[in-house]
């Protein structure tokens, strides 16, 4: 982040040299200034029922403003988008320094010779040429059109033909032939057929023929007789009768008769099997033929159908509006075409209306009439998308809405509707709903459901409330409430994050949040009053923060890559601070220990843990990170918004080093913000910086909230980069998560049939193991990581650009009830004091013994110190690990001193620790000279054992007695990170290479295809090795063998490891364990091979061993495995699959 949020450019203009500065923009495209009205139409009005494709959704068009830098950098946006806005045009006057400019008197010399142009040379789809000669006032067709070869569309429209040659005959190829708006084609007499000659019959290719506007009186003959026709437009002649011989175009899909003076089409049309579309408008139809409907594929009949009642009468429409009498004039043929999908019957006065067999119907209009009941068959049509009753006299509507799951538009305006049904929570694919002008006193709670809703129009009701289950239609672009009785807004209205215009108009329809007319005092006039919702939202947000009752501390985790910003973006969180060097550079005032002693000053009185002053200033020096180095395993601090939103915020370290602890620390619980460098995102960069901390979280916490957040967003290119990337990460985020649940989703299908299969062998074992990965297959399912859809970007720059921003979504995310349902909970201040005694005592954690003895002493007792300690445990002031065999009777009081132990073992730059000649405790502390050092650190670095002199080094600034380095050498192993091995009772002479701590991540030795070709040639003669296969579909996340590794120790007698196997010997039988690699083998596995001392089963040692495996593999919660042995091994009960104690013997 160290790129100015300016750059200068030089450009040469003129021969000098011009320094001028580039701002780029900040929001995608430049709002354009408001357009003049260059139509004198009136607006539509609402709900009128022409059938648009989509609402408008651009913002409330601004003035430009006043300045011309605005105006640049509008022009400059619009360059860099390569686009052009609507109101520039290009200049056509040539520029008078311009070489090659036509002269006056060029200009008169070419004039007096007419040279035919051709518009198009372009080429078909089929690579067919496109000749273009439109309104060119050609007599004839040129001698060299005709000579052409190859052609596919010809354009002679707009010209004064009088006929075609016998030469088209050469167009053997062409598709399409325009002859529309010759009007010397003209043809009186019945006997005239010069205008096409008999030749066009032999362009078997031609499937289009347009002959509209002609002023044709009779059509040629010879074109019933085009049999391959598959479209017809003979518009706008005045033919007044189409006849029966159009029954002869079997090949026929669309048809244009408009304004040709028709009244009915023959019945012979229904020979045109095909035909798709009839254009009818213009004219005055009296009657349709009854063969209409056997049309089968007609999609679409365009007919004017207010002509059926272009002869009423003012008495008539009075008993029609009243009900008197029943409208049965629109013919009901209409309504029993099965493929029409649109049916527009917009003012036609109807007031009933006929069952329907149009099952293909997409769209129905019906506004501007006198209905007041629909037939039900208009509630079965599956397909249908819009729904336009408006204007009519409906007082409700029926439960059997809700069956129209198709519907995207539904237009309810201008009627007398008191109430919705609660089906309408069903029609998920909603987009628009109209409701203006009813009277609505309330919306139905199950609205909730309709959460693809983009507009609401809900003005002039009686509507007193806004439920808030409006505010979980996350998608609205539009909520027009203007003119109710509503008195207050819902305070979690701010999560309609795409609602952010007010009080605007778009294309004359009122656009965003619309609160005129109510009496609203909730927020106050001085707030509502605006074009933006942005202050609405942070009143009721900060509201919403103030009414919220027992709002605890929360838990944030911060996670990601190293070096992708993580600990820069806390620090512009906490404080309002960068810490970009370019940014220090430029003030040139505060050294980096000034800068440390600000922030220390800052920090004191908010420190993670609080034993006394000294510890105080410890822990927050060491919290401070320097401009240079990383995030260590976890840096801890305690944050508290403006608004009094209080977070614990852990920053773990992005090193690979770091790994293998991760899960002590993870919290399904908590927040998670998901970093990472936005300015080098990109698909070959998914995996690394967010794909792989997906897949952790999944595995390890299921269902957790994650916020994505782009950090050095100053580095990209421009804002347009920066909002193309954010889109990218959605794509691929979302893809990435797809991806997981489709493979959970297999997986439970390939799990249900080896179930299936497993029961009729009847293994009850096997058939055990795979139900209850069945199960948590389901349960994983069920509960997927949740992201929030809104990627953050932010930046160091001066001003920290969107740091404000993302502050407002995590207080909003903090006080969700569904996502952090625990994060509201009244705590007895008991609690608060048993937490203040946790905190005095001394030591690196405490017993359970002396838990419930604090807990007595402050007055809690039996199952209040569990809800106590899992609240402290929430809110970051303690360490308990309720649900890890041999944790769970242990308390970490302070958990700083947790992370220091772990950090003293697991670092991610030991190199510079393991200095001889700087770092003199190695002398001092650990009596070491330099060649047996060099042995020490060379057996760790490659073995990841440690001598007990280099751990005495390691824990050196712990200052540990001899009983607390023995204590937490028995501690230590419980964090399944390490183990430790027995030291004889004769302490040796030289412990210099004596391993007392194995670590098994820092094992660099790997186990090659031999060490289990030795396991098998080594077995006693008939004994074969018992094989074991633990397959992970979902692959086996980093760490979890080193962890199996770490508990196996307990229960072996000798042991040789490598970093991909493990070799042991237990009482009976000894075993391998190896991560195996098998190329055809599309999934991770373990594989565990095991032999007895005989050829008989050893069942108790197997049990073990499985038992440990099992247990380890219980610990990752979203990890699913399946478990492949013989029957034998089965049927003995011999492999341990569900997670318990193991009783060790003495």
């Amino acid at each position: 982040m160290r790129r100015e949020s300016k750059e200068k450019i030089q450009t040469i203009k003129n021969g000098s040299i011009m320094t001028c500065q580039l701002v780029t923009s900040s929001r995608r495209g430049s709002k354009s200034p408001s357009p003049t009205r260059a139509s004198s139409k009136s607006p539509k009005r609402t709900g009128s029922g022409k059938m648009s494709d989509s609402r408008p959704q651009s913002a409330k068009s601004k003035s430009p403003s006043p300045t011309r830098k605005g105006s640049a950098k509008s022009r400059s946006s619009s360059r860099k988008r390569g686009s052009i806005s609507p109101g520039s045009k290009k200049s056509k006057s040539p520029s008078p320094n311009r070489k090659g400019t036509s002269s006056a008197s060029s200009r008169g010399r070419s004039a007096g010779k007419k040279k035919v142009r051709v518009k198009s040379p372009s080429r078909t789809q089929s690579g067919l040429k496109i000749r273009d000669l439109s309104d060119q006032g050609l007599t004839a067709v040129p001698p060299n059109l005709l000579a052409e070869k190859d052609l596919g569309i010809v354009n002679l429209s707009g010209n004064n033909l009088k006929n075609l040659p016998t030469e088209i005959a050469r167009w053997d190829k062409i598709e399409k032939l325009d002859l529309s708006k010759n009007y010397g084609l003209r043809r009186t007499k019945a006997s005239d057929n010069t205008s096409l000659p008999q030749e066009i019959l032999t362009l078997v290719n031609l499937r289009e023929l347009i002959i509209s506007e002609c002023n044709l009186q009779r059509l040629p003959p010879i074109i019933w007789q085009m049999t391959n026709l598959h479209v017809l437009d003979i518009s706008r002649n005045k033919i007044n009768i189409l006849v029966p011989e159009v029954g002869n175009l079997s090949n026929l899909r669309k048809i244009n008769l408009k304004h040709t003076n028709i009244t009915s089409l023959p019945p012979e049309i229904v020979y045109c099997q095909d035909l798709e579309e009839i254009l009818l408008w213009g004219n005055k139809i009296s009657t349709l033929p009854e063969t209409l409907p056997e049309l089968l594929k007609l999609k679409t009949l365009g007919l004017n159908y207010r002509d059926f009642c272009g002869q009423m009468d003012a008495m008539r429409e009075k008993f029609l509006n009243t009900g008197q009498v029943k409208s049965d004039y629109i013919p009901q043929i209409v309504f029993d075409l099965p493929a029409l999908e649109t049916l527009d019957l917009e003012g036609t006065k109807i007031n009933n209306m006929p069952e329907t067999t149009n099952h293909g119907l997409r769209e129905l209009n019906l506004s501007r009439n006198f209905l007041n009941v629909l037939p039900r068959s208009v509630y079965n049509l599956n397909h249908l998308t819009l729904l336009n009753l408006s204007d009519n006299q409906f007082n409700s509507l029926p439960d059997e809405l809700g069956n129209l799951k198709s519907l995207t538009k539904l237009r309810l305006a201008n009627n007398q509707i008191h109430f919705l049904p609660l089906t309408i929570g069903n029609l998920k694919n909603l987009k628009e709903l109209d409701v203006s002008f009813n009277k609505l006193k309330r919306f139905p709670i199950n609205i909730k459901g309709l959460r693809n809703l983009k507009y609401l129009h809900a003005e002039k009701n009686d509507l007193t409330a806004v439920p808030d289950e409006i505010c979980e239609l996350v998608e609205l672009q539009t909520l027009n409430l203007t003119e109710n009785n509503i008195h207050t807004l819902p305070m979690r209205l701010h999560r309609l994050t795409k609602l952010k215009d007010a009080h605007v108009y778009d294309r004359y329809n009122k656009h965003g949040l619309w609160l005129y007319k109510n009496p609203l005092t909730t927020p106050p006039m001085e707030i509502w009053r605006t074009d933006k919702t942005e202050k609405i939202f942070d009143y009721l947000k900060k509201l919403a923060i103030i009414k919220t009752e027992n709002l605890q501390r929360q838990k944030m985790l911060v996670m990601g890559e190293s070096q992708c910003g993580k600990s820069t973006l806390i620090m512009g969180l906490v404080h309002g601070i960068s810490l970009s060097p370019v940014e220090n550079e430029e003030k040139g005032r505060k050294s980096k220990q000034e800068d440390a002693e600000d922030i220390l000053k800052r920090r004191k009185s908010h420190d993670f843990n609080t034993e006394n002053a000294v510890q105080e200033n410890e822990d927050c020096q060491k919290e401070i990170p320097s401009l240079t180095s990383k995030t260590e395993f976890i840096e801890q601090t305690i944050w508290k918004t403006e608004n009094m939103v209080e977070f614990v915020i852990n920053d773990f370290g992005g090193d690979d080093a770091y790994r293998i602890s991760y899960p002590l620390f993870l919290d399904a619980n908590a927040l998670v913000l998901l970093v990472y460098d936005h300015s080098e995102y990109s698909k070959k960069t998914h995996q690394t910086s967010i794909g792989e901390w997906l897949d952790l979280l999944s595995r390890y916490t299921p269902g957790v909230t994650i916020k994505l957040v782009g950090t050095k967003s100053d580095l990209c290119e421009d804002s347009y980069a920066v909002e193309d990337t954010a889109d990218l990460v959605q794509e691929l985020v979302q893809e990435h998560l797809e991806n997981y649940l489709g493979k959970l989703r297999m997986e439970l299908s390939l799990v249900e049939r080896d179930l299936k299969e497993a029961k009729i062998g009847s293994i009850q074992d096997y058939i055990e193991h795979l139900e209850n990965q069945k199960q948590k297959l389901e349960y994983l399912l069920s509960k997927p990581v949740k992201i929030i859809p809104e990627i953050a970007t932010v930046s160091s720059q001066e001003g920290l650009p969107g740091v404000s921003h993302l502050v407002n979504s995590i207080e909003l995310l903090a006080i969700d009830t569904e996502l952090f349902p625990h994060g509201q909970r009244c705590i007895p201040d008991l609690w608060n004091k048993l937490r203040a005694r946790l905190k005095r005592r001394s030591g690196y954690y405490l017993s359970w013994e002396v838990v419930e003895k604090v807990a007595n002493n402050s007055h809690v007792k039996d199952d209040a110190i569990t809800n106590a300690l899992q609240y402290l445990h929430d809110i970051g002031e303690v360490m308990w690990f309720k649900n890890i065999p041999g944790l769970s009777r242990i308390l970490f009081h302070k958990p700083r001193l947790l992370v220091d132990l772990i950090t003293s073992l697991y670092h991610y730059n030991f190199g510079e620790f393991f200095n001889y000649d700087d770092n003199k405790i190695f002398m001092s502390m650990g009596k070491f000279k330099k060649d047996t050092f060099n042995e020490a650190v060379e057996i760790f670095v490659k073995y990841g054992q440690i001598s007990r002199p280099l751990l005495s080094c390691l824990w050196f600034n712990h200052r540990l007695t001899e009983a607390k380095f023995t204590e937490l050498l028995e501690l230590m192993p419980y964090l399944d990170i390490c183990y430790t091995i027995p030291q004889p009772e004769v302490p040796s002479g030289n412990n210099i290479a004596l391993p007392l701590m194995v670590l098994p991540w820092y094992n660099k030795e790997f186990a090659e295809n031999d060490v289990v070709e030795d396991f098998e040639k080594n077995s006693p003669e008939k004994v074969k090795p018992v094989i074991l296969e633990y397959q992970f579909p979902l692959q086996l996340p980093q760490g979890v063998f080193e962890k199996i590794s770490v508990c196996l120790q307990d229960h072996v007698l000798t042991r040789i490891d490598w970093k991909n196997a493990v070799y042991a010997t237990l009482e009976d039988a000894s075993f391998l364990l190896c991560l195996a690699s098998d190329p055809s083998n599309p999934c991770d596995s373990i594989k565990l091979m095991f032999k007895g001392q005989s050829d008989a089963l050893p069942v108790s040692s197997l049990k073990t061993v499985s038992q440990v495996i099992t247990n380890t593999l219980y610990k990752v919660e979203g990890l699913i495995w399946k478990i492949k042995a013989s029957k034998d091994v089965w049927s003995n009960h011999a492999i341990q699959f569900i997670q318990k104690d193991i009783v060790c013997e003495e």
